[in-house]
């Protein structure tokens, strides 16, 4: 898992969360220290890739469910944080009960919002405040192809 032979990378299991963070902790280090490095994280898509690709017809419904039992990363954290006592499942349904009240208060608030500008497509992509430092099609074509 490297580019070339010179840029090195690392296969994580993208359902296991401790996984995912010790990997991207060491790349952070290694990008700091040493240069770029390639992560790939092996996942399981439970959905097909579009509406008209439900992901049913090569995929069992008994494969997706088993999945989901033995690999989801949520709960595969629950279990983890239920099994150290770290907190308790009363606890663990609060804090999804709260997160589930922001994000509805988010999606409202989202809905709310009217669009913005099309010249402000590129602000703030890369870096707050730097605006234009996108690859590609520069802003008068881009801006020729917008309503």
């Amino acid at each position: 898992y490297k580019r070339g032979d010179y840029v090195p990378g690392l296969k994580v299991d993208g359902m296991d969360v401790p996984a995912v963070k010790q990997a991207c902790k060491f790349a952070k280090d290694h990008a700091l220290k040493n240069g770029p490095i390639i992560l790939e994280m092996d996942t399981y898509r439970y959905h097909g890739h579009s509406m008209s690709d439900p992901g049913s017809t090569y995929r069992t419904r008994d494969e997706i469910s088993g999945v989901r039992q033995e690999r989801d990363p949520i709960e595969r954290v629950r279990k983890l944080i239920l099994s150290h006592d770290i907190s308790t499942e009363k606890e663990l349904k609060d804090i999804e009960k709260e997160v589930r009240k922001e994000v509805d208060e988010a999606i409202t608030k989202a809905k709310e919002c009217s669009m913005p500008d099309p010249s402000e497509l590129f602000t703030n992509v890369y870096v707050k405040g730097l605006g234009t430092e996108a690859f590609g099609p520069d802003r008068k074509e881009l801006r020729a192809t917008l309503p």
